[in-house]
């Protein structure tokens, strides 16, 4: 049964407003959800015992607008804690989009249990990276090739900022993410785990498509400016480039995130013997095959 709230005043207005700053989000383990989308990730999430939905808030406009959305209120309302129908003056304070589609929820932080390092486990590494929307995007195609972790470092911008959660477009739900201190404890870790290191470099001593994927692998992707730690990159057991126009200095940190990734699973698919067969010179200028 959902209650009518009309006071900006309201404990749990406020609460969830308070989301969208990194103290809220800390104080309370909560995130915000908008959208109807995300609000459906969030609710089979919620199902399969991932997260809890804490409170919900829709428009009354929303909830009439189609059977879909009625569905979707009717059946976060099951298992939400809260449930309010508010006014547009109020939704629109609880969104930090510039058209909110009427709904939106506080929702408890994703419990993913770690997965135990299998033979072809495959990581992603993230050093400092700090647009919400790079993280946000590299989450979602690491859930998309069924990465079983994301490891951040400290100084990558929060995966639970607003912003980064929208880019995830509900990934946050499907893929663990770590955080780790230090390159060092990293390292460590990652070498404990029989981890072969493939670091995205712009001096990289060969080209993406002729690293070795097999086994257990790191796909390391560093700050958009200042690249990977020194440390870290040091202790990678190669160091790859993804070819570029002469007159083109990099590339977005997601697509260089995702054109490795996905070189990854592609090497793994195939084989590597067939990617042995295919290989050309890492001096080939754009390294493209006939």
């Amino acid at each position: 049964m959902s209650q009518e709230v009309t006071s900006p005043q309201n404990q749990y207005v406020k609460q969830m407003r308070s989301l969208y700053t990194r103290k809220g989000r800390e104080k309370t383990g909560l995130i915000p959800v908008e959208g109807s989308r995300f609000v459906a990730e969030a609710l089979a999430a919620a199902e399969q015992g991932v997260t809890t939905i804490e409170s919900l808030f829709y428009e009354s406009s929303f909830y009439e607008s189609d059977a879909l959305s009625r569905e979707l209120v009717d059946n976060v309302s099951q298992v939400a804690g809260k449930v309010f129908q508010c006014p547009a003056s109020i939704l629109n304070n609880l969104t930090s989009t510039e058209t909110p589609q009427g709904i939106v929820a506080a929702v408890r932080r994703p419990r993913l249990s770690y997965r135990p390092a299998s033979p072809r486990a495959l990581y992603l590494v993230v050093d400092r990276v700090q647009d919400p929307g790079n993280l946000g995007t590299m989450i979602r195609t690491a859930a998309a090739v069924q990465v079983d972790e994301v490891l951040c470092l400290k100084g990558t911008v929060d995966p639970f900022n607003p912003k980064a959660l929208r880019a995830t477009m509900g990934a946050i739900f499907r893929v663990p993410i770590r955080f780790c201190a230090n390159p060092s404890e990293l390292i460590g870790k990652l070498q404990g785990w029989g981890c072969r290191l493939v670091a995205a470099d712009l001096a990289g001593d060969r080209l993406h498509y002729h690293a070795d994927y097999t086994g257990r692998v790191a796909v390391i992707v560093g700050n958009e400016g200042q690249g990977i730690d020194p440390n870290l990159l040091a202790a990678a057991d190669v160091k790859v480039r993804i070819p570029l126009a002469d007159d083109v200095e990099s590339l977005n940190a997601a697509v260089a995130c995702g054109i490795l990734l996905y070189e990854a699973v592609r090497f793994r698919h195939l084989g590597a013997s067939c990617n042995q067969s295919q290989r050309v010179s890492p001096d080939s200028g754009m390294g493209l095959e006939s």
